[in-house]
């Protein structure tokens, strides 16, 4: 079961060539070609990249070709994302004070929903983004209401980088606290009524709570926003009129839900809460893009904007999440078993789901955080952890050099630690030290990740902690000389300051009877308080 469930969660490229050569060919084409090289990034959590990869060099050129296309096509490939603004023109106007007591500031919470729209939506994609925002402005509530308003804004606040203190969600002087203490408070009054708007919240609710280290206390919401679409009917394409802009909605929503229920099944390892898809289908963004709406991005001195192809992103996440669900029903059950051949069947419609996949999200085009979150495989089962060991952590260097690790991404969390810990591991059981200092050269970039992140959720905050915790002292001491750390007051400030409550297993568990020995809480508990000085291993 650990197998397929490393082949799921990993990734792979499938070459002859070893994971140092494609390295060094990295840095070469980056030195040699500059900016170009980042036409090639590839990559997604809980995916495989395939052997579209495995000719890094061929991938590489693409970037000159890339250098005689238009700015705008060239922009998405030579820029981080946070660089581009997102082009909205129903916020210009928006009234948001009217859906929220918090704030009066209306330019300053377009702002928020902007930076959110930009890449944290599209993580979980709980709403129909064009439904959301026409009953915003026309303060109508068949999409929108205050309750969903202001866990988006609580949400969109740990994105925002002008906010220095916008981890800090147990502060109440910040924003984030009073969002999601109005959301709470709404929720409370608003929980038992079977709404569209109440089941998206409470995912949202969820999510939140994830970043914040707190998955215990989140769960709730998740589970009764699960109460709720049952009460609606809501994964039934019966359940509603014919009206268009409700139907779309609901299926909009009943994926979402769907999604979400499958990957928390799988990151936590229980079975799924829902294991059958929504009866909806879903149409194909090259004849109905407008279904899911698209976001538009504006970047720096270029006239033109750049999709971001949000349809083949979503569409192709619920398909993969199928796949996921039918693992997590067979390898979580009571039963707690899962045959060779059920994992061929599902390594087969892995392949099938990434040969499948449109232009947009393959390897050589693919640029920003919504596409890194989808890939697919080719590689024999016996060699998939070894390998999506191996190019994983390629492909987080590639993230870096794309994007680097400061704008908001609560996606990258999850490679970024499944890698550090694993390499952890490694280093302990190395004896070569040309494989040592390969091991520590990516363990300190994990660490950098997190360290960067952590200004941004409580998550990463743990997380880094613990990593820093199971460090040895030579890697400390590594990490200590290589990053510009706040002085001792300052990372005694940020010294758990709060509890962590979450089951999440940060690493690739075989057997489910060893989950409690990873889970996040009891590693805080063991690593969480070890200063940067006091490691021992």
């Amino acid at each position: 079961m650990g197998t397929i469930r490393g082949f799921i969660h990993g990734w792979t490229l499938q070459s002859e060539d070893t994971h140092e050569e494609r390295l060094a060919q990295i840095q070469s084409s980056v030195q040699g070609k500059g900016r170009s090289a980042a036409s090639v990034l590839s990559d997604a959590v809980h995916a495989n990249t395939s052997r579209d990869l495995g000719n890094l060099g061929s991938k590489l050129r693409v970037g000159s070709t890339m250098s005689n296309g238009s700015q705008e096509v060239q922009s998405i490939y030579v820029r981080p994302f946070h660089a581009a603004q997102i082009v909205e023109p129903r916020l210009s106007d928006a009234k948001i004070s009217w859906w929220t007591t918090v704030c009066a500031d209306d330019p300053l919470m377009r702002d928020l929903l902007k930076v959110w729209f930009r890449c944290e939506f599209q993580f979980s994609a709980v709403f129909q983004k064009d439904l959301f925002l026409e009953d915003l402005v026309a303060q109508k509530q068949d999409f929108c209401s205050s309750l969903l308003v202001n866990i988006v804004l609580a949400y969109a606040c740990v994105c925002y980088p002008q906010f220095s203190n916008r981890v800090e969600y147990w502060n109440p002087n910040t924003l984030v606290y009073r969002f999601l203490a109005e959301a709470k408070r709404l929720w409370e009054l608003q929980a038992s009524e079977a709404q569209i708007t109440t089941i998206q919240a409470g995912i949202l609710f969820s999510v939140f709570h994830n970043l914040c280290g707190l998955d215990e206390i989140g769960q709730p919401y998740r589970v009764h926003s699960v109460v709720l679409a049952q009460k609606l009917r809501l994964l039934s394409k019966n359940s509603c009129g014919n009206d268009d802009p409700k139907r779309k909605g609901w299926a909009f929503t009943a994926w979402a839900l769907y999604n979400w229920e499958t990957l928390v099944s799988f990151s936590f390892m229980i079975p799924p809460s829902v294991k059958e898809p929504p009866d909806w289908p879903l149409p194909d963004p090259a004849n109905d893009g407008g279904w899911y709406a698209e976001i538009w991005l504006k970047y720096p001195l270029v006239p033109d904007l750049q999709p971001t192809h949000l349809g083949h992103i979503l569409r192709e996440r619920a398909r993969f999440r199928v796949i996921m669900n039918q693992y997590c029903d067979a390898a979580f059950s009571s039963e707690g078993t899962f045959s060779l051949d059920e994992a061929k069947r599902l390594h087969e419609q892995l392949k099938s789901w990434y040969g499948d996949l449109p232009e947009p999200l393959k390897p050589k085009t693919i640029a920003l955080p919504g596409h890194f979150q989808l890939q697919g495989s080719d590689a024999t089962l016996k060699r998939i952890i070894a390998d999506a060991k191996k190019y994983l952590q390629t492909l987080i260097r590639l993230y870096y050099l794309r994007h680097g690790y400061e704008a908001m991404d609560l996606f990258m969390v999850i490679p970024l630690m499944l890698t550090g810990y694993d390499c952890i591991n490694a280093i302990l059981e190395e004896t070569h030290e040309y494989r040592i200092e390969t091991l520590r050269s990516t363990l300190i970039l994990v660490a950098k990740g997190l360290h960067c992140q952590r200004h941004n959720h409580y998550l990463a905050e743990a997380l880094f902690r613990v990593l820093r915790g199971r460090m040895r002292p030579q890697e400390v001491a590594l990490l200590r000389s290589s990053m510009a750390f706040d002085d001792d007051r300052g990372e005694e400030k940020h010294d758990m300051v709060q509890a962590v409550r979450s089951r999440w297993p940060v690493t690739i568990v075989s057997k489910p009877e060893n989950v409690n020995d990873h889970i996040l809480t009891e590693l805080v508990e063991t690593y969480g308080s070890l200063s940067m000085e006091g490691n021992i291993q």
